[in-house]
């Protein structure tokens, strides 16, 4: 041990001599990154939002008190490197097992911000603390802590103390208060994690903990903290990213910034080639306005598409307004997606042998439930049931509910849970009863990719947003190859495609959407309780999207039901963003074959049956028996004559159904 210590007395004393000798290196210029679209087109310029400098007298003293206190309470006392944070740091990771916390100073991190990347090798530690003893030598610390200040990164493309402010609470770095201080030093550790826009519960949590430093350095008292804890925060924005996607811009550069730190991001010259498709983001932006238009201004919307075949995200929107709303709805937001759930289920009972013909009946039921009250689902309406049998093709169709619920407690909400999970859900999806009825929570982004499933052959595909990225000078720094595995048969998927389908024929949920989609397509409607969120999730052989439509507040109703407002939306997308490619039928695969058959009976319909409709069997599980029920009566002494029943009988009686009724009317004749 004592032997380490001198190895490392001698490497610093060497650094400090070398350091305080060796200049700084001259601040290249920097050269915007550039986002390009899946063709090739520019979307913008990736620049730093409002990147504004500061003097150390235009920054509320908060601020500099809460970041000395959180990342360097000894700066005004060491000169460069503190020994005793970077002893308690390796303690404190060696106690917990792994990566607690750091020890370097605010000068370290000036030296980084300003001067390197964000790689992690040993020549570009030892240039960092090259250059912060050579800060040390040429600026003052109120200096040091000037340009730290102005060049961290705060999320939401804010790089810099004002620009943070201006973001994040609408004004400048000299108005701020404690309790927004608090906030803003909380980011730069995590700006992804802790942006209060996006994860205000994260973000108030790590408040907590930077006040409760400022009292333990004596910046403030313990009254003031409680003080500031207690303060409504009201987060708003001056400037923001414009133009086409800035919810996509914005996850492309958090994903820079984590990777290559934020100079490198916003500076490095970087080309960013992008799975987003222009066309289809303004088809997106277009559908999107016709319905949101006519809403509340509270109400927001999400919407993603991704290509089944890949995973990549070809349109994303996350909010109604980036300016006012940066939260990325289509990505962060988790919501219970309603019967937009149905499928997996349905998915499921398909592996355990059940078709689309077979039958479950639609009437009260109720289910025990240990530690609470019996668990008795209804379908929408006033009614609540329809008191007759449902084919599963059917059921899946109108949405009901009550077939859902029955057939999910046949398979087991525990296999349903498991099942779901093959489909690319992060989870916790929980094996409830409800599950049917989707009340686990889930985002537009995880739906959109798990229906791609259904369309992609059974494949699940981890969705992506970035084809490659280049350096300044060309060099490639990074490709991506879409990851894959089969999670379903392809007979599955079909079969449950073949389902969905019947969601927009006539009498489907969405029967409606079909002639505005205008080709082949395949989707499911969502409602929740109350009408708190609406859905719609469907796909092209081409193309999966999803659409969420609801209220931030959990408590509010949207009103209306996924298929009036998620589902126009939806379908005008659909037709807008594939213009010009020309329809696909969905392909059947081998031992898939195709019978029509009766809703009534679920058995082989003939022309006779009044409600009829095709329906996709994996070979040799497909009904063979005619529909009796809606058989002609030409033959009275089997089905009874056709004409009036209370006209002459025919002259002469017969075994079967006809002489039943032939004696029944001569009974009634005689008295």
């Amino acid at each position: 041990m004592k032997r380490i210590l001198v190895i490392l007395f001698l490497f610093l004393a060497l650094v400090v001599t070398l350091g305080f000798n060796w200049g700084l290196p001259g601040l290249r210029m920097p050269e915007p990154s550039v986002l390009y679209d899946i063709n090739g087109t520019e979307i913008r310029s990736l620049n730093p939002n409002n990147r504004n400098q500061v003097s150390l007298d235009e920054i509320s003293d908060y601020v500099e008190q809460a970041f000395i206190a959180t990342e360097d309470r000894n700066f005004y006392r060491h000169h460069g490197i503190d020994l005793k944070a970077v002893a308690r740091a390796i303690w404190v990771n060696l106690t917990h097992g792994r990566v607690m916390e750091g020890g370097s100073t605010i000068t370290q991190q000036t030296a980084k911000n300003l001067y390197l990347t964000q790689e992690r090798t040993l020549i570009r530690k030892i240039k960092e603390l090259f250059y912060t003893f050579a800060l040390e030598r040429r600026y003052s610390k109120d200096e040091i802590l000037t340009m730290y200040l102005n060049s961290i990164y705060f999320g939401q493309g804010a790089t810099g103390i004002e620009s943070a402010a201006r973001t994040y609470f609408g004004k400048p770095a000299s108005e701020l208060t404690l309790a927004e201080s608090a906030i803003l030093a909380s980011i730069p550790r995590r700006p992804s994690y802790y942006d209060p826009y996006r994860f205000p519960e994260h973000a108030k949590a790590r408040q907590k903990v930077v006040l409760t430093q400022m009292v333990e350095n004596g910046f403030i008292t313990e009254e003031e903290k409680e003080e500031a804890l207690r303060e409504e925060l009201v987060y708003r924005k001056i400037g923001s990213i414009r133009g086409d996607a800035p919810y996509f811009t914005q996850m492309v550069a958090d994903y820079l910034i984590e990777k290559y730190g934020a100079p490198m991001a916003f500076g490095g010259g970087l080309r960013v080639f992008s799975t987003l498709d222009l066309k289809m983001q303004r088809a997106a932006q277009a559908a999107y306005d016709q319905v949101m238009d006519k809403q509340p201004d509270s109400m927001q919307a999400a919407l993603v598409a991704v290509d089944p075949s890949n995973g990549q995200i070809r349109s994303l929107i996350g909010g109604r307004d980036f300016a006012t709303a940066p939260f990325n709805r289509a990505v962060d937001s988790k919501r219970q997606p309603g019967s937009a759930f149905k499928p997996f289920l349905y998915s499921k009972a398909i592996d355990l042998g059940y078709t689309e013909s077979d039958m479950i009946m639609c009437e009260p039921v109720s289910f025990p439930q240990e530690g609470s009250s019996d668990y008795t689902p209804t379908d929408y309406g006033d009614e609540g049931y329809h008191y007759r049998p449902f084919t599963l093709k059917e059921a899946i169709m109108i949405s009901d509910n009550v077939v859902s619920v029955r057939l999910n407690e046949a398979v087991g909400p525990e296999a349903t849970a498991e099942h779901a999970l093959k489909f690319g859900f992060k989870g916790p999806i929980k094996p409830y009863l409800s599950l049917a009825l989707g009340t686990s929570e889930v985002s537009p982004l995880e739906m959109a990719s798990a229906y791609a499933v259904f369309a992609n052959g059974g494949r699940v595909v981890t969705p992506s947003f970035i084809l490659k990225i280049t350096d300044v000078d060309g060099r490639v720094l990074e490709t991506n190859e879409p990851e894959s595995r089969q999670v379903i048969s392809p007979q599955n998927a079909y079969i449950v495609t073949d389902m969905l389908t019947g969601v927009l024929q006539p009498g489907g949920t969405g029967s409606h959407l079909a002639a505005v989609v205008g080709r082949p397509a395949a989707g499911k409607t969502g409602t929740t309780q109350e009408y708190r969120d609406a859905w719609f999730v469907g796909y092209t052989p081409e193309l999966s999207c999803a659409v969420w439509v609801g209220y931030d507040s959990q408590t509010k109703s949207v009103g209306i039901p996924g298929g009036r407002i998620a589902g126009p939306m939806w379908a005008q997308f659909m037709r807008d963003a594939l213009a010009g490619s020309p329809p696909r039928n969905f392909s059947v695969p081998e031992r898939v074959i195709r019978t029509r058959i009766c809703l009534d009976t679920g058995l082989v319909a003939t022309e006779n049956c009044p409600r009829s409709i095709e329906a996709a069997f994996l070979e040799g599980s497909e009904p063979e028996e005619i529909c009796y029920q809606h058989q002609p009566r030409t033959d009275w002494w089997d089905w009874g004559w056709s004409n009036d029943q209370n006209t002459n009988p025919p002259s002469e009686p017969q075994t079967g159904p006809g002489f039943r009724r032939w004696l029944r009317w001569w009974n009634q004749l005689s008295g």
